[in-house]
């Protein structure tokens, strides 16, 4: 299966408070972010539907 790499910026306290956070579950950050991704292309559902209501 061919993979796709994404990168993003984040603060340096955001990223160690959920590094500690997914290190507590067993998990790393890359891994967490995989299973988000999956679950939701799994689903076809997110977790911000109906957070973010597009104005006309």
């Amino acid at each position: 299966m061919a993979e796709k790499l994404i990168q993003l910026r984040v603060e340096d306290a955001i990223k160690d408070q959920a590094d500690e956070i997914f290190k507590k579950q067993g998990l790393t950050t890359q891994t967490a972010i995989k299973i988000f991704l999956t679950q939701v292309a799994n689903t076809g559902k997110s977790p911000f539907d109906n957070l973010f209501v597009a104005k006309d």
